[in-house]
């Protein structure tokens, strides 16, 4: 048992970013378990609709009931799945109109964070981090790894709202990750191509960033959120 709940996180994009930046002597079993699921409910392995019972995640996952039904509650918790009745635990739906709402949200929030920091004078340690993310993505744009360079998109764009240091955006970025994740790898299933478009799109921000030129940093960022939504809606 031990030995098969250590390998469920081996390779897996998910374990050992973020929050979840532990070693795996410190990681609990309701950590590891809702780890893994929450992965499996983000790259849609785990379909919206699709009933979480107990029996079918001990098998899954080789472990007992009782960390997986705390991975469940927390999951709960953070609207990743929800209980119905009759039904138990299920994978939460994500509608159109929702994902729509999300877009509109971050066009106003993230062109204004750029239009700042293309004014601002930015840390070399901050420059260094996007040069190196930016060839992250790169390599996964090379092969075709969407949930890799859904992953560094998404940490592209959430450090960009760090680097300009407003609290209130940053928790509101943060309060939307999992869900922005959910929205983004799935434009990219939706359209093959928009995984070297993206990263294009990046480059053109950050590059409209340091060229000081703040209608053009907006403009970009605008146009690379619009063209996610119009290939989500289609």
């Amino acid at each position: 048992m031990v030995g098969a709940e250590s390998t469920i996180f081996e390779n897996d994009p998910f374990f050992g970013i973020g929050e979840f930046i532990m070693s795996s002597t410190t990681v609990t079993l309701k950590e590891k378990a809702y780890i893994h699921l929450r992965r499996l409910i983000l790259n849609a392995e785990l379909k919206p609709g699709e009933v979480l019972t107990e029996r079918m995640l001990v098998e899954m996952l080789e472990m007992s009931r009782t960390p997986i039904r705390a991975a469940l509650e927390r999951l709960d918790a953070e609207g990743l799945a929800n209980y119905t009745p009759n039904k138990g635990l299920v994978v939460a739906e994500f509608s159109i109109r929702k994902a729509i709402d999300l877009y509109d949200y971050r066009i106003a929030m993230e062109c204004f964070v750029v239009r700042k920091l293309a004014a601002m004078e930015w840390e070399k340690n901050d420059l260094k981090w996007f040069e190196q993310n930016l060839r992250q993505q790169e390599t996964h744009v090379e092969k075709s790894d969407n949930a890799r360079f859904t992953e560094a998109d998404s940490q592209f764009h959430r450090k960009l709202v760090e680097v300009y240091a407003n609290s209130e955006i940053i928790q509101a970025m943060e309060r939307l990750q999992d869900k922005l994740y959910q929205i983004a790898i799935g434009v990219l299933r939706k359209d093959r191509t928009r995984i070297q478009v993206s990263y294009n799109d990046h480059l053109r921000i950050f590059q409209s960033i340091q060229e000081g030129d703040p209608d053009k940093a907006s403009q970009a960022m605008e146009e690379h959120l619009e063209f996610g939504k119009r290939i989500l809606i289609m």
